[in-house]
């Protein structure tokens, strides 16, 4: 039996800064701050096909509002091998998305408008164990993870267990049914070493059941999902809506408009945190990006309400 292996490296660059009404200037958001990095994505190969991939995204960071001991840090992103157990079955170990929402069917990796995952989870990728499979015209995904986040620690009894069942990828127009449940270590920022702040020692109950679609539908992308469950003793739901729009005769341009909101309280009044944005992107080559977005809260739960215009710079390429 013959083997062999394929690999594609690519080196990232995001620079990004703008304006907030309540922080000044930044150069940073929750999910996004300067940094310079790589993927390293390989496929090993038999006889039989492909029968393991392992992926590694690692970016180091540098926030400028931070003294300089604590300003750079490094952000492992994706880290993981993905083993093929037949055609119908494959078991992922590492660092990835939880089995949860319109995060499994888009890459925000790099973008400025994101998901509803920080609002419903509190950060995009765990580690943990993750089978997945397909059914009869319907793709699964079962995970098993720390409920730690960035960062590699277990306190409290932390762990998330997730799972989604969805149309398969590549459709014109998928959906998802998603659920987790899951004691959930609170955390800030996107460090993995140094490891990232931890708010609390004591873990968060979450549950969720959710539901996500997304359209292709000529020049637009319609995407949607909403998730109800509860955060300790309080019953919460959100719900996302976006547009993105790409005129035909000017395919380098895209227009977004989304709005989210997260309601921390259903038995409170004005609980939700709310947020209308709109974002322009332009793909100046096949590898750079050039975005800029404006985000204004509606309301902010036990916060003081901001908004916000943002730019970046974007490159991803060989």
């Amino acid at each position: 039996m013959a083997f062999a292996s394929d690999f594609l490296f690519y080196k990232e660059l995001n620079l990004i800064g703008g304006y907030s009404r309540k922080n000044g200037w930044v150069g940073k958001t929750q999910e996004l701050s300067n940094s310079a990095g790589f993927e390293h994505y390989a496929k090993f190969s038999s006889d039989y096909g492909d029968y393991l991939t392992t992926d590694l995204q690692v970016r180091g960071a540098y926030d400028a509002n931070q003294r300089f001991s604590d300003a750079v840090s490094c952000e492992i992103h994706n880290a993981w091998a993905e083993y093929r157990v037949n055609n119908g079955l494959k078991i992922k170990g590492g660092h990835f998305e939880p089995a949860f929402g319109l995060e499994q069917v888009i890459d925000a990796h790099s973008t400025i408008l994101q998901t509803l995952v920080m609002e419903d989870i509190g950060y995009t990728k765990d580690w943990g164990v993750e089978l997945r499979g397909s059914l009869s015209g319907f793709d699964y995904w079962v995970a098993l993870q720390l409920g730690s986040g960035m960062s590699i620690r277990r306190i409290d009894s932390s762990y998330l267990v997730s799972a989604r069942v969805g149309t398969p990828a590549g459709r014109e127009f998928q959906y998802g049914i998603s659920a987790l449940c899951g004691n959930v270590l609170d955390t800030e920022g996107m460090s993995t070493f140094p490891k990232n702040h931890l708010l609390s020692d004591k873990v968060i109950l979450k549950e969720r059941i959710g539901f996500d679609c997304l359209y292709n539908w000529n020049s637009f992308v319609l995407k949607g999902e909403t998730a109800f469950g509860v955060n300790d003793n309080s019953n919460v739901i959100g719900y996302l809506v976006e547009t993105d729009y790409t005129p035909p005769r000017a395919q380098n341009w895209e227009f977004e408009t989304q709005f989210q909101s997260f309601v921390n309280d259903l038995g409170s009044s004005r609980t939700d945190n709310s947020t209308l944005s709109v974002g322009l992107s332009y793909k100046l080559s096949q590898a750079i990006t050039l975005r800029a977005a404006f985000m204004h809260d509606l309301n902010q739960y036990h916060q003081e309400r901001d908004t916000e215009f943002l730019v970046q710079f974007y490159y991803y390429g060989k």
